[in-house]
């Protein structure tokens, strides 16, 4: 959890020095909450169901209509499966970080409809317990959609990321995480 810390003080950091040269540069606070899921197609896996989890990080925003949005988030999410009669229910801490392109529909000074998309790369902080012999993988890429609003310094996005990679190649099973976060832009 330190280094999430140091990263983000870096990315405070450098865009406090861009800001001061460009004026199309945004950083800002996330957090939300979010509805993580397994996807498989593997039928001797039953009973799936999403559960409700949370999120914070950092983002920045850098271009006028047509804009890179890098964050750095952290993510906590679960998901609840029964195999072979057993329930199971492994729970993720993840530093993710979403490499986005976008572009705004509306921009005005005080109004931004935006919508989004890019790769996404996800790291597993911690051991998520499955049945034995199915481990579940650290590192995880994928792909995430977004639809934004801004108003004001206020920044409301609703997006779904979708692994690419499967979190779980003995269960075939890929992430899937439905995110709704309210932010505040500091520059």
């Amino acid at each position: 959890m330190n280094k999430f810390y140091l990263l983000v003080a870096v990315m405070v950091i450098t865009a406090g020095v861009a800001k001061a040269q460009d004026a199309d540069l945004v950083f800002g606070v996330k957090a939300g909450v979010n509805y993580g899921t397994l996807p498989t197609s593997l039928k001797a896996i039953t009973d799936k169901k999403g559960k409700v989890g949370y999120n914070f990080g950092v983002f920045a925003r850098v271009g006028k209509s047509l804009y890179f949005q890098p964050e750095l988030n952290y993510v906590s999410f679960k998901s609840s499966y029964v195999y072979a009669a057993k329930t199971y229910t492994p729970k993720f801490n993840q530093l993710n970080l979403p490499l986005m392109v976008g572009y705004k529909l509306i921009n005005t000074e005080s109004l931004n409809l935006r919508v989004s998309a890019g790769p996404d790369v996800n790291y597993t902080l911690n051991e998520a317990k499955g049945p034995v012999g199915f481990d579940y993988k650290k590192l995880n890429f994928g792909g995430v959609i977004n639809a934004g609003v801004d108003i004001g310094n206020i920044s409301i996005d609703a997006r779904y990321s979708r692994g690419l990679t499967k979190i779980n190649k003995g269960l075939g099973e890929k992430s899937g995480l439905f995110n709704l976060s309210v932010g505040f832009k500091l520059f």
